[in-house]
């Protein structure tokens, strides 16, 4: 199994695949070491900086500030690339086509770099860079794949219109303000959540049991690296989870059981209640984000 989501890719949508995550870090040899000690990602031979979680040359890439985090979305074709850009910088939003420097750096023919209403920064790509190289993690953290990521939203109304209207991904459900939004088959890929600064909240690795999930918790533990929530299982998607506190205060997580999105499924409206986010009652620690209150 890999992480790989092509032939999940939902009818008529332009966009195939979450592919991968750029993170903006301090000290990227501290955070390459927990990419590979921790994480449990293989580290791609000759990059330092690049990592590996399943048959595609990276997921996970480290980047020195003040370059910005980013995550990449691969794109159909060249002409729904083009449509996209047209309808971005049509709509008012940030956009710019990549140079040759920048495609190289994100192993991919093309991209449109984009901006949504928040601020942030969406890599829409022509045809990732897929290794010849079986995948061999540096742990066995039973990890199958790049899973999703949950991104901070001050302009939740408009960071909606971005990723629907625009880009053509799904909403899938809401727990409270916190929108899900599918791009393939499975129930979600990105996630935003309603808060006052943006920025890229959490990346999750898929693992595949849990089993493997309840491992790397007693793993991080015995590690002391601080878990922020979980083990737990979000109601609306179904997927187990386990969130921990990584380098300069970025967040990972593991998670397994992530449902499909049925034929004729019908976005629902999950209260604004900390249930909603984890029906099995796991207390969020440090995340505000994560925190909903009853209203």
């Amino acid at each position: 199994m890999t992480g790989r989501n092509s032939t999940e890719r939902a009818p008529q949508s332009p966009l195939i695949a979450l592919c991968y995550v750029r993170l903006a870090v301090r000290e990227p040899l501290a955070a390459a070491t927990f990419a590979t000690d921790i994480l449990g990602l293989q580290p791609v031979p000759d990059k330092q900086a690049l990592f590996r979680s399943d048959d595609r040359y990276h997921t996970l890439s480290l980047v020195p500030e003040p370059t910005a985090s980013s995550i990449g979305i691969e794109v159909s074709d060249e002409a729904a690339l083009e449509r996209i850009e047209q309808a971005l910088q049509t709509d008012g939003f940030i956009v710019r086509r990549s140079n040759r420097d920048e495609s190289r750096q994100r192993f991919v023919r093309d991209a449109v770099i984009a901006q949504d209403a928040s601020g942030n920064e969406i890599d829409l790509v022509l045809r990732p860079a897929q290794s010849g190289r079986r995948y061999f993690p540096s742990r066995d953290a039973g990890i199958t794949g790049l899973q999703g990521v949950g991104l901070r939203s001050t302009r939740l109304k408009d960071d909606q219109r971005f990723w629907t209207s625009i880009l053509g991904a799904r909403i899938s459900d809401w727990a409270g303000d916190v929108t899900y939004l599918g791009i393939d088959r499975k129930h979600h890929r990105v996630a935003l959540y309603p808060s006052d600064r943006a920025g890229i909240l959490y990346v999750s690795y898929g693992v595949e049991s849990l089993d493997a999930v309840m491992q790397s918790h007693y793993f991080v533990q015995e590690r002391q690296i601080r878990v922020l929530h979980g083990p737990g299982r979000e109601p609306a998607s179904g997927q187990i989870f386990l969130r921990f506190e990584g380098p300069e205060g970025h967040v990972f997580s593991y998670t397994h059981g992530l449902n499909d999105i049925e034929p004729g499924h019908h976005p629902r409206q999950f209260s604004a209640h900390p249930t909603s986010l984890c029906e099995w009652g796991s207390q969020c620690q440090g995340i505000p984000e994560l925190q909903p209150a009853d209203h």
